[in-house]
């Protein structure tokens, strides 16, 4: 089937499917039809005995040891899966990872990564034209329920809005840049709008991360960085009138009274003994000092998890429990401190850190084979960017690929940007796709050169 000279493939549509699913995230068929496809191309693929991945045998190895230490702890059970609550919670991870398994089994064409390319050109251009849209209507359907003054598109949160939008800015912005196209650059700049507008400093901490890496480490243009930064300075008025929430929280950090309130809330919670089960912020935010409360939240969060890393650091204290009400402690010699009991729970509170997250449920075991996958990718696009190195289009999606692991990576130090998948499915697929093609060059051409691999005309020397 082709549609304006692209023919959708099963690559292409479930890359489609995927990242126009969580363009349009609050409506949900888009959302599942894109799990469903990755779900059947993971089954057709091992019906058809193809060789997977490596970075795919590291996401089972993950997967493996999640589930085996959930079950072992009391976090999960095999009534669990079929709960739909689990995954609307602590599962979200395993749907956050099932499009890059999928990308790590499957076959690909040339054809299939430059159509997925004018995909993402579509994306940028529909994203900033729905952005324009809002900036004069301020219409309902695009704004937050009760946020009027917040981007959100079609996803259904703030922060989702903003890391989505976060991702393809970074991923355009360095893709444009490597390309040299200025036009393309504007665009990919002009995606900073939906981002900023949305009122997550998620994203924006991990966009200035991404951003700061490409200039200034991986092409070493401080003069470009010096540039930036004071272009930034200058707009912070004009940012206010894009969206004044954004612009108080973040001014609102760097000021001494919130500085004082954090760490007065680091100490207050280090002499606590509370359970995060047992506290809520919602009701009990007498235990809060004054500031912003998203932030001191966090700061308890952060503190607590602290906590059941050091009775626990080899392995956490279990999968999926972080969440759980009333848990009960077992010590176990050598091994550390489990949760051996209490109310099993499944929603999305989590510690607002995916390392604080990751440290407290599976230890350093755990942080240490998660990080092995996203190193192991970074790698992994590295080695590509040398081997297309003729060919400027796929040289530019690499280079913009190890951006986009900058930016999630950064992302997750305030929220749990691993495994959400409002921010992870766009950026595995992204680079799914490029190790699929990566795979299919090396097919194609043994000896690892990109000569003769790419469609006719489809390539920019």
């Amino acid at each position: 089937m082709t549609l304006s000279g692209i023919r959708f493939t099963g690559p292409i549509i479930l890359a489609f499917s995927l990242m126009w699913g969580v363009f349009f995230m609050e409506l949900g068929a888009g959302f599942a039809l894109g799990l469903l496809l990755s779900a059947g191309a993971i089954y057709f693929a091992i019906a058809r005995n193809l060789r997977m991945d490596t970075v795919g045998i590291i996401l089972l190895l993950n997967i493996f040891y999640w589930l085996g230490h959930g079950m072992a702890t009391g976090g999960i059970d095999l009534k669990t899966f079929l709960n739909i609550k689990f995954y609307t919670g602590d599962g979200r991870i395993f749907l956050s990872l099932a499009p890059l398994l999928a990308f790590c089994l499957i076959q690909t064409r040339a054809w299939d990564f430059y159509a997925h390319l004018k995909n993402l050109h579509l994306l940028a251009i529909v994203s900033v034209v729905l952005y324009l849209i809002w900036m004069v209507t301020h219409t309902s359907m695009l704004s937050g329920q009760g946020h009027p003054d917040e981007f959100h598109g079609f996803l259904s949160s703030h922060t989702g809005s903003g890391t989505y939008f976060g991702a393809l800015a970074v991923f355009f912005i360095i893709f444009t840049a490597e390309k040299q196209k200025a036009l393309w650059l504007i665009l990919g700049l002009m995606l900073l709008g939906p981002m900023f507008s949305s009122g997550s400093r998620e994203a924006l901490v991990g966009c200035m991360a991404a951003l700061g890496w490409y200039w200034g480490i991986k092409r070493k243009h401080p003069k470009i960085m010096v540039a930036g930064a004071l272009v930034i300075l200058l707009m912070i008025p004009v940012t206010s009138t894009m969206s004044n929430k954004t612009y108080n929280r973040t001014i609102g950090l760097i000021s001494w009274e919130m500085v004082d309130g954090m760490i007065s809330q680091a100490q207050y919670g280090i002499s606590r003994d509370w359970q995060v089960g047992d506290w809520s912020p919602e009701s009990d935010t007498d235990n809060l000092e004054s500031g912003d409360v998203t932030t001191l939240v966090r700061i308890m969060l952060w503190v607590y998890a602290s906590k059941r890393f050091i009775d626990s650091p080899l392995f956490g204290i279990g999968w999926g429990r972080f969440n759980d009400k009333s848990p009960v402690f077992v010590d176990v010699p050598i091994l550390g401190t489990f949760v051996g009991g209490g109310e099993q729970v499944f929603s999305t509170a989590n510690a607002h850190n995916s390392y604080f997250q990751l440290l407290s449920e599976s230890g350093l075991v755990g942080i240490t084979m998660y990080g092995l996958l996203w190193l192991v990718m970074f790698l992994r696009c590295l080695k590509a960017e040398k081997i297309f190195t003729p060919f400027r289009n796929e040289r530019s999606y690499f280079v913009a690929c190890q951006g986009l692991i900058i930016y999630i990576l950064f992302c997750a130090l305030t929220g749990h940007a691993l495994a959400s998948p409002s921010v992870m499915i766009p950026v595995v697929t992204i680079i799914g796709m490029g190790l699929a093609h990566y795979r299919n060059v090396l097919r194609v051409a043994p000896d690892g050169t990109a000569e003769n691999t790419s469609e006719k005309g489809q390539t920019s020397p």
